[in-house]
């Protein structure tokens, strides 16, 4: 397994904040973990850390958030676009993911969650507030805790590194993964 370290939270939103799809891990009241791709999720303030994330009301990801108050936000690699397919065509309500698509993890540091190795960070978080919607709710997370891969962060993720690339969810089956080209505003007359 990879090594994370925890970061400080006020650099907690720059794991997210350049769009990536997330990997969201729940676990049911039942203590059954499951995990599914979400591809809207945002920082939402800095201090105190807090994210939204988009969720179905159809899924059993949203169950479980509404039931623990509880979930983490994982930042895949773009090498785990089959993960992302799997979890996706599937429901946690129906099969227990983990097992079924043989998926190696580890606990997170301070939640009970099962989180799947090999992502280049991770978000612990508890609700904070929940906007119901027709279809779909906004669940605003407090951030707990920020952890990420030691080689792929330098007060910001390295995207630019083969080892640092993301996807991001262009609609329906297309994703992306982000440029190797850095632009440092800074550096422009």
């Amino acid at each position: 397994m990879k090594q994370y370290q925890e970061i400080p939270l006020d650099s907690a939103h720059r794991l997210i904040n350049h769009g990536p799809v997330g990997l969201v891990a729940t676990r049911s009241e039942q203590g059954v973990y499951n995990i599914a791709p979400i591809a809207w999720i945002s920082p939402v303030q800095k201090d105190p850390p807090k994210l939204l994330a988009v969720v179905g009301h159809s899924h059993q990801t949203y169950r479980n958030i509404v039931e623990t108050k509880e979930f983490a936000v994982c930042v895949p690699h773009f090498s785990q676009t089959r993960l992302i397919r799997q979890t996706g065509k599937s429901t946690g309500a129906e099969i227990d993911k983990f097992r079924e698509f043989k998926i190696k993890t580890f606990h997170a540091n301070h939640l009970d969650f099962m989180l799947p190795q090999g992502c280049l960070g991770y978000l612990e978080c508890t609700v904070f507030k929940h906007y119901v919607q027709e279809k779909t709710d906004i669940i605003v997370g407090s951030i707990l805790s920020a952890s990420v891969m030691q080689s792929m962060f330098d007060k910001r993720f390295l995207t630019e590194k083969a080892e640092g690339k993301t996807l991001h969810h262009l609609g329906g089956s297309l994703f992306c993964t982000v440029s190797d080209q850095l632009i440092d505003f800074d550096d422009e007359q």
